[in-house]
Formats: structure tokens, C-alpha cells, sequence
């Protein structure tokens, strides 16, 4: 058996490995990708993009008579350039008109629904401040990106909230069922153990943002972190291996 060099994983290669070693082989070893696009995957990126770019804006240019309107304008903008940009990508994906329209209106609803939720924690907070420190406040960092040296795993977090004290992390989901699978545990399970590490503290919650429904949460305690550690040290000792014959092919 040839070795190689520990990899540093993530929460989609560890998932990716529990669904079929021969799949992890090909796609993290060999370095196989798909050729053709998926729509869910494209539509995924596009969606999170628009959301990263809504926490950018600059707020002192909305009113604070027509916020509401104006953010959705915003909002809305913001995904109809990303599906523009990513043309050439959908065009690949060779979908009929129709579907392309449904996709599009699709995730339309889903960022509506998201603005919907969003404005429930926005207009309390209005009521008592400025829509530029409303804002701020409900204002995540977006995409951040943690590594672990100890647990060798790394992970990109959507958004990162620091509300009152209480630290949630979430990812967006564009994903029609809303259910925390367990990939989605996991998944959720690894970002706290990397924001664990960082900070010297637990965050208090992790959670899915389901775009086409609402946010499903997990509390943070250590059965959860620990989970995480021995998913992680079990992938590690996994994937020493470089031979095909040391990844089954699991048929499902």
C-alpha cells in the first residue's frame, strides 16, 4: 500500500467518502470532476452569491421610509447580475427554456422567502435605531474560511452572526426538503469544532437555512464537537491509502 501525505479534508469529502470510498478516490485523489455542471450546483452558487452581496451594500444609500422596498430591490438585482454572470455555465447545462424559467422564478421565491425572514428581525430593531445600526447588527461575515491543523479539516462558513452575544454560524441551503440529515450534521458539526478552535469558545448554535422554507438549529455542546473529532481522525485513517483497492465501491 502506497502512502501519501495526510489531505486536509472537508465536511464534502468526509460525507463524500461516507457515500462511497470509490467516489472519494476518483474525485479527491485522482482529481476527477464532473464536466458537466448541475443545475443545483450553479443555482446553489449563484443564490449564495447574491446573499454574500446583500450584506455589502452600502445601507446609508436606503431610505429609512422605504427600506423594506428598497433592500428587496436590492436583493433582487443583486441575483438577476449573478444569473447573468453565470450564462455561460447555465448555458452548458443544456436545460430546456421552461426549466431554466423555473429555476430562475424558483430561486426568485427562495431569496423572497430568506428577505421575508430577514425583515422579522430587521423592523424590531428599526423601531428602536438607525437602519444603518439595525443593519449592522443582523450584518454577518460571510464565507469565512477556518482551517484546524490539530483535526486536519477546513471548512467555509456562509455566514457568521454575533447577535447579543450569541455567536450562531449558518449555511445556506437551496435544497427543496427541510431536514438536518445527517451529512448536514456533520457538516454543521465540523464548523463548530473549526470556530471552537479559533476562538478558544464554542459558538452557541449551528444551523441550515433552508432558503425555500426557514432556519433549522443545532445547540453546540460537546457531544456535538466530539462528533466532529471522530469523524474527523476516522477520515484521516482512512485515506492513507493511495490504491484504487483500498476504496470499495459501495452500490446504492
Amino acid at each position: 500500500m502506497s502512502i501519501m501525505v495526510q489531505r486536509v479534508q472537508s465536511p464534502s469529502s468526509i460525507n463524500t467518502f461516507k457515500q462511497c470510498p470509490r467516489k472519494y478516490y476518483y474525485q479527491y485523489i485522482l482529481g476527477l470532476q464532473k464536466k458537466v455542471p448541475s443545475i443545483h450546483l450553479t443555482r446553489g452558487k449563484i443564490v449564495h452569491l447574491a446573499l454574500e452581496d446583500f450584506f455589502k451594500i452600502d445601507i446609508l444609500k436606503i431610505s429609512e421610509e422605504y427600506y423594506e422596498f428598497e433592500l428587496k430591490v436590492v436583493l433582487n438585482s443583486l441575483f438577476n447580475q449573478k444569473w447573468q454572470d453565470f450564462s455561460e455555465e447555465l448555458r452548458k447545462i443544456k436545460l430546456t427554456p421552461e426549466q431554466l424559467d423555473f429555476y430562475y422564478e424558483e430561486s426568485i421565491q427562495m431569496l423572497n422567502n430568506w428577505y421575508g425572514n430577514f425583515l422579522r428581525k430587521l423592523n424590531p430593531k428599526i423601531k428602536e435605531m438607525s437602519i444603518e445600526s439595525a443593519f449592522s447588527i443582523l450584518k454577518p461575515m460571510t464565507e469565512v474560511h477556518f482551517v484546524s491543523p490539530e483535526f486536519q479539516v477546513q471548512g467555509f462558513v456562509d455566514a457568521v452572526h454575533n447577535i447579543d452575544g450569541k455567536v450562531s454560524l449558518m449555511d445556506y441551503k437551496t435544497s427543496a426538503k427541510e431536514l438536518i440529515t445527517q451529512e448536514y450534521k456533520l457538516q454543521l458539526a465540523i464548523y463548530a469544532l473549526l470556530y471552537e478552535e479559533q476562538h478558544g469558545k464554542k459558538p452557541n448554535i449551528v444551523g441550515i437555512d433552508f432558503l425555500k422554507h426557514k432556519p433549522h438549529y443545532l445547540e453546540v455542546n460537546d457531544e456535538l464537537i466530539d462528533f466532529a473529532k471522530n469523524e474527523c481522525r476516522s477520515i484521516q485513517e482512512k485515506t492513507i491509502s493511495e490504491d484504487i483497492e483500498d476504496y470499495p465501491l459501495k452500490t446504492s
